[in-house]
């Protein structure tokens, strides 16, 4: 693929030379402009611009490594794209930029990339605090974008109803944290214990109290008993281990944690610390799938299991991750699957939209339907089958916008260094290991 990427540039560099038959749709006005759909259409399609691809992702600060895994997935879809001439006869070009884990960044660089960069449509931010902040941008200039990962529920509720050019792939929290507690309860039926008590440890951001709320919202309904005071923590701690000894001193049957890759890493290196040896441990994603979770940490890592929104044992991820790692050394994770993802969805409502126009991309998207595989590419590569953004559902008794209803997860457990799917029991290639060794 490195040599393919070298012949994209080629053809990129070619195009550069060749007088613009159009502009960008996108040149600094905010959405309900004059400029008409059939007269953008038109220019469109003339153009042999690159189509231009918003992402605003961590490449700086103590996320990168996240940020970086998901352009990953970027760069890898439009490479295939482009072999395959493009969309629309036109080249995808990827402008990123760096929000650093931050909120006004994120939302200065939405502008930048929208105002001076003229891109299309964006993708972003890995973050929900960031992704809020930068749908608010891309609604004001009319600019579809896609959320591969922010989970965040409120991102799509009714405070966010009016932010129709907003859409999100991945699944939600409330979602996530379901299928925690629906795999807590399974597990007995391989290891021979019930889990009757969790505790919660998390970051105090945003991610952390999502976990807390979708918790303590079903943890009723599965019969599970939280116990004491969520443990949380400043996100990048230096010290984790008044955290620890709250946790050993609480002992619960099992723990559910959400954290950043540096702070995950912290986790379990302090565990091994003060000595303490939880039986179970399930992480919602985040940075424990981070690539360098495993590699850092080595045999401690064994037995932590995480919900997953790709696994590479997954029968529709095995041919993918292949070719994945041969490019890039990793194996593809939820993050970089997810990300994968959206470029081609981005590529099948610029073709049905037939143009690049935001209004008629939005409206694409609202109509679009992905039912087993992409048109002229691969199978969808995550744990279900069907990709719709659903105009309007009820969760949990709250209505909801624009989110992929089809959207599930499965847990994973690292076993021998590497990530073995345990969970739904249908689709897994390995069976639970308790108590988790750590070690």
């Amino acid at each position: 693929m490195k040599k393919l990427l070298g012949i994209l540039l080629s053809v990129l560099m070619a195009g550069t030379m060749l007088t613009a038959c159009g502009t960008s749709t996108s040149e600094g006005e905010p959405a309900g402009g004059s400029t008409s759909t059939e007269t953008t259409t038109e220019t469109t399609e003339a153009s042999s611009d690159p189509i231009k691809i918003g992402t605003i992702y961590a490449m700086s600060g103590d996320k990168a490594a996240i940020g970086e895994n998901i352009l990953r997935g970027i760069d890898f879809a439009v490479a295939e794209i482009n072999a395959k001439g493009g969309v629309n006869g036109r080249m995808l070009e990827v402008v990123r930029g760096d929000h650093a884990g931050d909120a006004a960044t994120g939302k200065s660089e939405a502008e930048r990339l929208i105002t001076q960069e003229h891109v299309d449509v964006m993708m972003g931010c890995h973050m929900s605090t960031v992704t809020e902040v930068v749908a608010q941008v891309c609604q004001q200039y009319g600019v579809p974008m896609i959320t591969a990962i922010s989970t965040l529920d409120k991102l799509s509720d009714a405070d966010h109803a009016q932010y129709d050019y907003f859409f999100r792939l991945c699944p939600l929290n409330s979602i996530y944290v379901k299928d925690m507690l629906e795999y807590l309860k399974d597990s007995s039926e391989q290891t021979g214990e019930e889990i009757k008590t969790v505790a919660i440890f998390t970051d105090k951001a945003a991610i952390g109290q999502e976990l807390i709320r979708c918790v303590n919202l079903f943890a009723d309904e599965y019969g599970i008993e939280v116990l004491g005071d969520p443990i949380d923590y400043s996100s990048g701690a230096a010290d984790l281990s008044a955290q620890i000894l709250a946790l050993k001193q609480l002992n619960p049957d099992a723990i559910l944690c959400d954290s950043y890759v540096n702070d995950a890493i912290l986790f379990v290196n302090t565990l091994k610390e003060q000595n303490y040896q939880p039986k179970m441990i399930v992480a919602k994603a985040n940075g424990f799938t981070d690539p360098s979770f495993t590699t850092s940490l080595g045999s401690a890592a064994n037995g932590v299991a995480s919900v997953v929104e790709f696994n590479n044992d997954l029968t529709n991820g095995k041919e993918i991750n292949e070719d994945f790692k041969a490019e890039y050394g990793v194996d593809m994770n939820g993050h970089s699957a997810e990300s994968y993802t959206v470029v081609w969805l981005f590529k099948s409502a610029i073709e049905a939209a037939g143009s690049t126009d935001g209004e008629a991309v939005k409206k694409a998207l609202s109509e679009l339907v992905i039912d087993g595989s992409f048109a002229g590419g691969r199978n969808i590569v995550l744990p279900y089958s069907k990709i719709k953004f659903e105009a309007e559902y009820d969760l949990a008794g709250e209505k909801h916008y624009r989110d992929n209803t089809s959207a599930s997860v499965a847990i994973a457990q690292v076993q021998n260094g590497e990530w073995k799917t345990v969970w739904p029991f249908e689709f897994a290639s390995a069976k639970i290991e308790y108590p988790a060794p750590l070690q």
